[in-house]
């Protein structure tokens, strides 16, 4: 009779490594895709990687400088873009568009100029700004120095008159009128001393 031989033993540890060197295998691990896509979709993630690879790589290359340099020019076009555009949209104004219920019929610039004083001497510096400026052109109207009517822009006085201290009196009605600045006593004060000046200009031309 045979001796019999005791099993050998077995190295649990040994067990778990080539348990798992097994299952790691592809046979044993699902397909992230379905098989029959799996072949278009690794051409397209190769695709993908051709064209935007070198550009991800030379964006991230860029220095953050250079992109606040970059976007401190946007800030800068943008803000340019729209002072532009206002400042067209009020050259192209009605100089007499508001002027804070000033009646249409309002037309003496002797009872606008009165109106002027009593608005200032209440504190409504803004009325008394643009009556005075209404005043003004009615009186240029008068002299013919410009063809006065309600929808006369500032451009096209500036452009007839060439005036600077008419042009510094429009700078202000037009901060005012339209711009949102509230009046000030200084305004109100070149106003009453500044028209003057601009009728006898004109008177001479």
């Amino acid at each position: 009779m045979s001796a019999v031989h005791p099993a050998p033993s077995v190295d649990p540890d040994a067990a778990r490594r080539e348990a798992q060197h097994i299952l790691s295998d592809r046979r044993f691990r699902p397909s992230p895709a379905p098989r029959p896509l799996r072949g278009p979709l690794r051409w397209l993630g190769r695709r993908i990687e051709s064209v935007f690879g070198p550009l991800g790589r030379f964006v991230g290359s860029i220095s953050g400088w250079v992109w606040l340099a970059a976007a401190a020019v946007v800030v800068a076009v943008v803000v340019w873009a729209v002072v532009r555009a206002r400042r067209r949209r009020v050259a192209h104004a009605p100089a007499t568009k508001t002027l804070g219920g000033v009646p249409d019929d309002g037309e003496d610039p002797a009872a606008l100029e009165r109106a002027a004083d009593a608005a200032e001497r209440d504190g409504d510096l803004d009325r008394a700004v643009r009556l005075r400026f209404r005043a003004g052109l009615l009186r240029l109207g008068d002299r013919g120095a410009i063809r006065y009517r309600p929808s006369v822009t500032t451009g096209e006085v500036r452009k007839a008159l060439g005036s600077r201290r008419f042009d510094d009196l429009a700078g202000t009605f037009e901060a005012v009128a339209y711009g949102g600045r509230p009046a000030e006593r200084p305004d109100t004060d070149a106003a009453r001393r500044e028209w003057p000046h601009v009728l006898e200009e004109a008177g001479r031309r």
